[in-house]
């Protein structure tokens, strides 16, 4: 019978089936260095997961790497620029507001002579009024004196006179009416007229830090101006519409041709801005941007 536990790859193995043959042939060279081989594969292919595995750690802390890099730029190059802008406003003298001009409603002149004349036949009338209501005698009648005015006066038996005196009484009355007061009207701003200064100045929505945000997510820095390390600060002028749009950029100071299209190109693609205003009254209005390109050494 045979042995229940046989050991394939043994040499005994391997002498029993080459009893008799001949062993110089390739097929016994074979049989008998197969443990061999067998160990081998085994220990390339071991250093081979091993390597795989080391590969794959070190993309993973290469990846992370350079992932912390890019932030930390990130965040030194919005510090920058709001730095930079922190420096720009105060470099820059505040704009004065135009004053308020204030209209006040002209009163009428009255002549004093009509005044007076006013005052006169008001007394008259007064003491004329008093006078009806006293009972007087036939005597005292004829010898009663009409007054008009603050002086006493003869009276007239002539009807024609008389009525002549109440004309004058009358006119005397009529008072003059006051002259209406116009009220100058404030010019209306044209739509096509673009200011320099405004009351209310534009800006970006959200404020200073919501610009410096959006400036730093957007800005990418030329790949050329970064290999001859060129770096400095381009001032971009443009127009807000009275709707918030961007329109007419240009640049006013600039460092480098990649670097004056690029805050071109970042200032066109702003959102719509909220308008400067003149009087409530949204208007079109000139702005000055400055924006900083520095590399981290």
């Amino acid at each position: 019978m045979a042995k229940k536990s046989v050991d394939l790859t043994s040499l005994e193995w391997t002498n029993l089936i080459f009893e008799g043959k001949n062993k110089d042939f390739g097929a016994y060279q074979l049989r008998r260095k197969s443990d061999k081989r067998h160990n081998l594969a085994v220990l390339f292919t071991l250093i081979g997961l091993v390597i795989v595995a080391l590969l794959v750690w070190a993309l993973s802390v290469y990846n992370n790497w350079q992932a912390e890099r890019a932030a930390a730029e990130a965040k030194a190059k919005q510090e920058q620029m709001m730095a930079a802008m922190l420096e720009q406003e105060k470099e820059q003298p505040e704009e004065e507001q135009p004053e308020e001009q204030k209209f006040e409603p002209e009163v009428p002149e009255v002549k004093e002579e009509v005044l007076q004349t006013v005052q006169v036949t008001q007394i008259a009338i007064v003491e004329k009024a008093a006078e009806d209501k006293k009972i007087l005698s036939n005597e005292e009648r004829t010898e009663t004196q009409t007054t008009f005015g603050t002086h006493n006066q003869e009276g007239v038996d002539d009807p024609d006179k008389v009525k002549e005196a109440e004309k004058l009484v009358q006119v005397v009355h009529h008072e003059e009416p006051p002259k209406p007061v116009i009220e100058e009207k404030k010019e209306e701003p044209k739509p096509d007229k673009i200011f320099t200064a405004v009351e209310q100045q534009a800006q970006f929505p959200g404020g200073q830090a919501a610009l410096m945000k959006w400036l730093s997510s957007n800005l990418r820095y030329p790949e050329r101006a970064q290999q001859n390390d060129i770096q400095g600060r381009v001032i971009v002028k443009f127009v807000v519409n009275a709707d918030g749009s961007i329109e007419q950029a240009s640049v006013v100071k600039g460092v480098d041709k990649d670097l004056d299209n690029e805050a071109i190109r970042v200032v066109k693609r702003m959102p719509k801005w909220q308008p400067g205003k003149n009087n409530g009254v949204a208007v079109r209005s000139y702005f000055t941007l400055p924006v900083t390109f520095k590399l981290q050494k």
